[in-house]
């Protein structure tokens, strides 16, 4: 895509340049650099993004009000910027000082919540969207992010579950704490649409491109939302990889995601999921235990368990207790073991 320089000068001073492809218009092409120019309909009916078009070309404007920029001032050399397509470098000079221009920080986003839903007693799904104007957020499966709820002023760190490449939707799994700022104003969240600020994406807890060695994740409650993020990207690209997971919950209503898994597993002929409950109800079925639990009987009875990766996410306790024994007892090297534990934010 054709791209074209754009340099703005505010009351003659103070130039800022940047980019603006072809299929953009000027206020767009800023949003998605992270230059807010003075602008509100974004529709060429209130006039406010009004420039002075000092060199460059343009076919024409699209469509606007005439209220907002008449034929006689188009003839003067003013332009709608949130109308306005180049074909060349272009020079505009805005009738307004600098400090009315903006800067977004390129490493934060502001969003919507779509979708709030419980998936267990003590976890919610959430889903951000971010907004359009902005670039989609960029992550590693792994990574995580800043989640402001902008209501409330109250940040939290949360991994995302989903890729990257589903364009603005960031999906997270949050569990609920008791007497928590940030879980009290989601419980009285009367459904979405609430804004928040997302920043990041930051941590290093990502799959190791290195080798074609066997995985094992092993996960416990909300820890496995970055597992879940690693898990889809290894589906999408290489889904004959054997991979296990094993998910540990106190008990089997709190294994918030197994639908997800099976609908993953559909895709993913080498993925094993195991599920442990440590306290379950007479009636489970499956492993009784910590997740702890079952990633020893499985490596004990696996003559080969020195040479798989592991990678290791939720609390702090799990999280020490699964590196522990598969470095002390069990001779795996420090260096295939990943961790990323975690510990429930107060307040």
């Amino acid at each position: 895509m054709q791209e074209y320089r754009v340099r703005m000068t505010f009351e003659g001073q103070h130039p800022i340049e940047m980019g603006c492809r072809a299929d953009e218009d000027v206020v767009t092409a800023g949003l998605r650099q992270g230059v807010l120019i003075v602008s509100d309909c974004r529709k060429g009916a209130c006039g406010a993004c009004r420039a002075f078009l000092e060199e460059g070309q343009y076919d024409r404007l699209l469509d606007h009000s005439q209220h907002a920029l008449s034929e006689d001032d188009e003839d003067e050399g003013w332009v709608l910027s949130c109308r306005l397509r180049p074909r060349s470098d272009i020079a505009l000079d805005f009738d307004y000082p600098i400090d009315r221009v903006s800067r977004l920080d390129a490493s934060r986003r502001s969003g919507r919540i779509v979708a709030i839903e419980r998936r267990s007693p003590t976890v919610l799904r959430l889903v951000v969207r971010t907004m359009a104007a902005q670039a989609p957020l960029a992550w590693k499966p792994g990574q995580y992010v800043r989640l402001e709820l902008t209501r409330a002023g109250v940040t939290r760190s949360f991994s995302p579950a989903n890729l990257a490449g589903d364009g603005h939707d960031i999906e997270f799994f949050i569990r609920l704490l008791p007497g928590g700022a940030f879980s009290r104003t989601l419980r009285a969240m009367p459904g979405p649409g609430d804004m928040v600020a997302v920043e990041g994406p930051l941590g290093g807890f990502t799959l190791n491109p290195a080798g074609e060695h066997d995985l094992v994740f092993v996960a416990g409650g909300t820890g496995l939302a970055p597992v879940l993020s690693i898990l889809r990207q290894l589906g999408a690209e290489q889904p004959t990889r054997r991979a296990t997971l094993i998910f540990g919950a106190a008990q089997e209503d709190e294994l918030f995601a197994t639908a997800d898994l099976q609908a993953l597993q559909a895709g993913f002929p080498g993925l094993r999921v195991e599920l442990a409950a440590e306290a379950p109800q007479a009636s489970w079925t499956g492993f009784r235990g910590t997740a702890v639990d079952r990633l020893a009987a499985l490596a004990q009875a696996d003559p080969d368990h020195a040479g798989k990766h592991y990678y290791l996410c939720g609390p702090q306790a799990m999280v020490a207790a699964a590196h522990s024994l598969l470095t002390r007892q069990l001779a795996v090297p420090a260096g295939a073991v990943h961790q990323e534990p975690f510990s429930p934010s107060e307040g």
